[in-house]
């Protein structure tokens, strides 16, 4: 492949091929007048400004792209943060009711056991009895009335059809 370079020398210009190991070839011209040196060097400074300014055309693109990753991450924390303190006011809200549920047992208790005391202290059998009889009319068994039989231990029954 032949590299091309260039040297400017007063009025002479030498271009050297370049092909492989070979010796170089030296190609002796005349140096480019001053308007193409101006018009070479003007469009380098094009090019230059036009690099320039794609170049912060890119920058641009990027600064806006990184702006709006940089939005979204802050909306998304700030997501997580509002349902963070949402669970924490959830978890305060329950503990509240379940402190209260407790309290509700604990007097359900009380009231259950002050409940079972006052049934205690009421069932007085013999005022029951007396109850029975006078108002009820109940009267003992006599004698003659009551039947005692005696069950062996090696009795058993079969069931024949299904209960109902």
């Amino acid at each position: 492949m032949a590299i091309k370079r260039w040297c400017v020398m007063q009025e002479y210009s030498a271009y050297y091929y370049e092909e492989g190991s070979l010796a170089r070839k030296v190609e002796i011209s005349e140096a480019p007048s001053r308007e193409e040196r101006l018009r070479e060097r003007e469009r380098q400074e094009r090019e230059k400004r036009q690099r320039i300014a794609k170049n912060r055309k890119r920058q641009l693109k990027a600064l806006r792209r990184q702006a709006l990753i940089f939005s979204v991450a802050v909306v998304m924390i700030a997501g997580v943060f509002a349902s963070y303190v949402h669970l924490q006011t959830s978890i305060g809200k329950s503990r509240s009711n379940i402190n209260n549920l407790k309290e509700q047992i604990t007097v359900l208790k009380a009231d259950n056991s002050a409940m079972k005391n006052r049934i205690a202290t009421s069932l007085n059998l013999n005022s029951i009895k007396e109850k029975a009889m006078t108002q009820l009319g109940m009267v003992y068994a006599d004698t003659d009335q009551i039947v005692y039989y005696n069950m062996p231990d090696d009795d058993y029954m079969n069931q024949i059809e299904p209960v109902k």
